[in-house]
């Protein structure tokens, strides 16, 4: 794998630092870390990327029922109590500063579990240590989208760097090694991130490459590429 690839690197540096880059295609990247100073760099850029977006991170407020549930998984309450009225011992209850106190600890104690198990449901649901990885780039090589290949899907993130064209959408192509036809694996989004499914054929052909063309509406007409703009190859993991 050419690891000097500046989009294949900032793909697999950002898959590492968020922890979803696994097994042996995370020892082999931090095998590199040690002694490469551009995969260094790249881990840091991300690094401080990440920190910036959780910094700006809006709390969220659990529902009451959350609240509820928690305070009797904790023993807080027993289920035939009334749950807005935790049990407190005496000794507590003799010592209201002490009381307060450790209602504000616990209470952010468990708000703070609450919502970095949201943040790691998400971060599990949305990330998945892909099985090998493809980057679109423009004449600039300026990312555009990323494509995580995956057992089931193919996960696909969207950049600012590509030019939106409304009236129009892009198509993403296996180009196979034995030059038959490309085959189509569905449209690509303009922004953001999303799935599309992957084919049984992904794994039966032989991939010379991934393509994208654009295309009315829609799609293509003609079950054939209308106009290829990008290619490019798969980096397996």
């Amino acid at each position: 794998m050419n690891y000097t690839q500046s989009e294949l690197l900032s793909s697999l540096a950002s898959e590492y630092v968020l922890g979803t880059l696994r097994g042996p295609a995370r020892h082999r990247f931090e095998s590199l870390k040690v002694k490469d100073a551009k995969v260094q760099d790249a881990v840091q850029y991300w690094e401080s990327q990440l920190n910036v977006m959780a910094t700006s991170i809006k709390p969220i407020e659990p529902p009451a029922r959350v609240w509820k549930k928690i305070e009797l998984s904790l023993g807080f309450v027993s289920n035939s109590d009334d749950l807005t009225n935790p049990r407190v011992s005496n000794e507590i209850r003799e010592q209201p500063s002490a009381n307060k106190s450790w209602k504000v600890i616990s209470g952010l104690a468990v708000a703070a579990s609450f919502i970095l198990s949201v943040m790691f449901y998400q971060f599990s649901t949305d990330f998945k240590s892909p099985n090998s990885v493809a980057v679109f780039a423009n004449a600039e090589q300026q990312t555009l989208w990323s494509v995580d290949v995956r057992k089931d899907n193919l996960f696909i993130r969207s950049t600012q760097n590509l030019a939106k064209r409304p009236a129009n959408d892009y198509e993403l192509w296996i180009v196979p090694a034995s030059g038959g036809a490309p085959i189509s694996l569905g449209l690509l989004q303009q922004e953001g991130t999303f799935t599309l499914p992957k084919p049984r054929v992904f794994d039966e052909v032989e991939i010379a490459a991934l393509a994208v063309s654009i295309e009315p509406k829609g799609g293509s007409p003609t079950g054939a590429p209308t106009e290829v703009l990008f290619t490019t190859q798969l980096a397996l993991l």
